[in-house]
Order: C-alpha cells, then sequence, then structure tokens
C-alpha cells in the first residue's frame, strides 16, 4: 500500500502529537512543524505510509531528543490491559468457543493506539466485542485453518502495547491447538508499537519464542527486516498480521496472511474495500473489526 497525500496531513498532525510528549517548549514543538513539514513534501509516494513514518519520527526525535516519547503510554496501556487479563481470560474460557472468543478480544483491542490520532474507549470494547459485527469476516476460515492441522507454524506479528495482553490471550488458545507460535516486535521504539521490552513485560516471551523483525518501522517492509525474521516468514504456515502498519506494508505480498485489525484511517479503509470488492460498503466507519485473509 503507498503513501497518499491524505497521509502527509496525517504525518503532521502526529508530528505535533508526538512532540508534545517530549516537550512543551513552543520553540521546539514549531522546530518539529516547520522540518516535519518540510520533510513531507520530499517523501517517497511509492512507499508505504510506515517507511515514510520511520524518517518522520527519526527527526522528531533527532530534535526533541527523545528516542521513545510513547515509553509512558505504552506502561500505562500495558498496565491497563494486564489489569483486566484474568477477568477476560476467564470470559475466554467460558465462552462457547474460547478460540473464537480469544480472536475477537485481539481483534477488537487494536482500537489501543496513541499513535492513530484518535479517541477510543477500552471499557465499552471490552464489553462489546463478542457481539459485534466483524465487518469483513474470515474468522470461519481461520479457525478451521487453525483446527484442522497439527503444529501449525505461526508467525504472529505484534502491533502496539496494550492489546499485546490480549494478543497473549489468543496465543494461549493457538497453543492449547499445538500450533507452534513466534512473535515479532519491532527492533526499536517508534510510536506505541511493542519492542523486546514490552513483550517482556506483558510475559509473552514465556508463552512463545519472541523475535525482532529487525526494523524501527511501525509496520513490516519485508525488504529492510532481519534475515532471521525472513527466514521465519517464508517458513510459516500461517501468518496473523495484527494492526494498520502491518496490514499496510504487507497488504500486497503473496503470502498465507491473516488481516486482524480494526480500521481507523479511510485511507486503509478505501484501500481494504478495493482489494475485497465483494465487500464494498461493508467497512462504513472508524474502529470496525476486520478478520481478513489475504487472497492470492
Amino acid at each position: 500500500m503507498q503513501t497518499s497525500l491524505e497521509c502527509l496531513h496525517c504525518f503532521i498532525n502526529q508530528a505535533h502529537a508526538t512532540a508534545r510528549l517530549s516537550s512543551d517548549e513552543p520553540k521546539v514543538l514549531r522546530q518539529v512543524i516547520s522540518e516535519v513539514g518540510q520533510l513531507v513534501s520530499r517523501l517517497d509516494l511509492s512507499l508505504s505510509p510506515p517507511e515514510n513514518a520511520v524518517d518522520v519520527y527519526g527527526l522528531i526525535a533527532k530534535i526533541t531528543g527523545d528516542a521513545d516519547p510513547y515509553e509512558q503510554l505504552k506502561k500505562n496501556s500495558n498496565d491497563m490491559a494486564l489489569g483486566m487479563r484474568n477477568r477476560i481470560r476467564i470470559k475466554i474460557e467460558e465462552a462457547e468457543n474460547p478460540l473464537m472468543a480469544a480472536l475477537r478480544f485481539a481483534v477488537a483491542t487494536n482500537i489501543i493506539d496513541y499513535g492513530a490520532g484518535h479517541d477510543f474507549d477500552v471499557m465499552t470494547t471490552l464489553t462489546n466485542c463478542l457481539e459485534e459485527d466483524i465487518h469483513i469476516d474470515d474468522t470461519d476460515g481461520f479457525i478451521r485453518d487453525i483446527t484442522s492441522a497439527s503444529g501449525l507454524r505461526i508467525l504472529y506479528l505484534a502491533d502496539n502495547s496494550g492489546e499485546i495482553v490480549f494478543d497473549g490471550l489468543l496465543i494461549e488458545q493457538l497453543l492449547k491447538q499445538g500450533c507452534n507460535v513466534t512473535y515479532a516486535v519491532r527492533e526499536t521504539p517508534i510510536l506505541n508499537d511493542v519492542t523486546m521490552k514490552e513483550a517482556a513485560e506483558c510475559g509473552i516471551d514465556k508463552m512463545c519464542h519472541v523475535i525482532s523483525n529487525g526494523t524501527g518501522c511501525p509496520g513490516t517492509p519485508l525488504g529492510s527486516c532481519s534475515p532471521e525474521f525472513k527466514k521465519v516468514f517464508a517458513g510459516s504456515d500461517m501468518i496473523i498480521s495484527k494492526g494498520q502498519g502491518n496490514f499496510e506494508t504487507l497488504s500486497d505480498i503473496d503470502a498465507p496472511i491473516y488481516f486482524l485489525l480494526t480500521v481507523k484511517c479511510p485511507v486503509v479503509r478505501k484501500h481494504i474495500s478495493a482489494m475485497r470488492k465483494s465487500d464494498v460498503g461493508c467497512i462504513s466507519g472508524d474502529g470496525e473489526m476486520i478478520v481478513m485473509k489475504r487472497s492470492s
């Protein structure tokens, strides 16, 4: 998925919001807006939005001197989610189909995203997600693929802090089905995306093998990923891709991918609709849940 003109406006807004996490000095904030504005005018629109985001957020970090402005928000998100984990685990175990319930919680909590520049209500999301419509719904195929083969090799691509806790609850169900799960995170901090640090804080490393994708991109640009990651990617029977950033970088890749996300952006919504012409009109607004298998 390529960067659109609408993305450039979004970069400017996100730059201001991100800079304010590091500084309240008007001079610094003005410098960020000015220099990011100049950078945005030079971005390569043939690249995906997350790939261009690397330069944008790298410049913000250089100006503010803060390499991880979302550090406290990431911790707050994880603490909040960890406080809910046992209650949600009980709901999953009591569900008629625990795997399906865990899948729904994992998708719905992709709404926890401070980098997307939108408001979200976690409690409402958790309360309603077992009954909410999934607007592009390949869940039956997902469940069938998981339960029909023993020892399935799954690469699970992480997205945001907070939701990582609910990824863990889905991973628990995948392990009960005999799947072999590898969880992939970002190499270095960017936005509120998960790194090795957050994976360890939430205990994911105690559940399954955790690797870095080798980049500081808020997505999975295969061309820039590490040789280790590429090997695991190529050898996986199924890839679970969480969130918009992973979707934006992998939507054109021919691989056995299930995209799990909530829609937070009109550009992404338009791209999904173009990919799934039979489902045009199904996605009408932000916050809608998507479970979509990548078709060859």
